[in-house]
């Protein structure tokens, strides 16, 4: 899968979540969107794992605050089963 790809696939999920459509040009964050909550985050996470079937540890949800560190970590975690 290419990275184009999974960006996709985030942004179509995370305006899922958020409930707005996601521009290409935005690189939405949990410190920039008011309604991009703990439960929204989990709900977004548990919709990527299953789309793209691993499962994030604890640390990792934790960290990823932001669409660009969300597409970085799916970009590695499917390069790493693809090898």
């Amino acid at each position: 899968m290419t990275r184009g790809e999974v960006e996709t696939i985030v942004r179509d999920m995370l305006g899922i979540v958020l409930n707005r459509p996601i521009d290409r040009a935005e690189s939405p964050s949990r410190e920039t969107e008011e309604g991009w909550d703990s439960v929204r985050h989990i709900e977004l996470l548990f919709m990527l794992e299953e789309e793209f079937g691993f499962t994030f540890s604890e640390d990792e949800m934790s960290d990823l605050d932001s669409f660009g560190e969300i597409v970085e970590k799916v970009v590695a975690r499917t390069a790493d089963t693809h090898q």
